[in-house]
């Protein structure tokens, strides 16, 4: 199979989920991974509506020992020619530096979010794939609230605005209402009755962030810290070097 490295420089927008390109800086990442990706192409609507979807993809070299489905279309990617596709649709670059953002009250613990300029940070990654009315591969387009509200389901919920973490925060709220029984001891009492409290208190506590609502580190249910060996409680992250982002 043959690989590549390949840098790539590309644009990032001027504020995380923005829509507007940063004209004085840009991202950078390196691609390693096979030269030549083939994509198995199956529609998902109809032949008067198209919606075509990859259902399989594979090094080009050596390729499937098998043939594809009827009705497949094959398409190939030629990854040094067409690197972020090959980014967003394969894979092939490091994982993600995970930044401590001062943000919200200085009571609760900042938020641990993964470095806004990484790439799959700045693109939705289901705005890359091959077009097959102008027979182009496309160029992606800047993550948002819309890359969720995309979704086939149209009622589907999305993880932005006040509306959607009141709706989370009474879920929890809901979850917890039997997690504290007659005879239980004072110190687990105590525990779940402060966990439950801070749920309520949430859009106040952290209504500075205004509609940056993904800054909001959750409160973890009692007993969740005790177990934690690593990983980020705000992204499910595995991190070994969390930097601090004063700016």
């Amino acid at each position: 199979m043959a690989q590549i490295t390949k840098t790539i420089v590309y644009p990032v927008p001027t504020e995380w989920y923005g829509d507007t390109q940063d004209t004085n800086r840009s991202g950078i990442c390196t691609y390693t991974g096979p030269d030549k990706i083939t994509f198995w192409y199956t529609n998902a609507g109809t032949d008067a509506d198209p919606k075509w979807e990859v259902e399989h993809s594979f090094p080009s070299d050596p390729g499937e020992d098998r043939d594809p489905p009827v009705g497949t279309r094959v398409i190939e990617l030629n990854a040094d020619t067409h690197p972020m596709n090959a980014v967003a649709m394969f894979g092939g670059i490091l994982a993600p530096e995970l930044i401590e953002t001062p943000a919200g009250p200085e009571s609760e613990p900042n938020p641990i979010l993964p470095n806004y300029l990484y790439f799959n940070e700045v693109y939705d990654m289901c705005s890359f794939g091959y077009n097959f009315e102008t027979s182009l591969w496309n160029t992606g387009r800047f993550s948002g609230p819309h890359t969720e509200i995309d979704l086939e389901d149209v009622n589907a919920s999305h993880s932005f605005g006040w509306e959607e973490v009141r709706r989370t925060r009474d879920m929890l709220l809901t979850q917890s209402d039997n997690k504290i029984p007659a005879d239980a001891p004072a110190g687990y009492v105590s525990e779940w009755t402060a966990y439950r409290q801070k749920l309520r208190d949430l859009p106040t506590t952290w209504s500075s962030v205004g509609n940056n609502t993904y800054l909001i580190v959750w409160p973890r249910e009692p007993g969740d810290v005790a177990g934690f060996s690593g990983e980020s409680p705000e992204t499910g992250l595995n991190s070994t070097d969390i930097t601090t982002d004063e700016s």
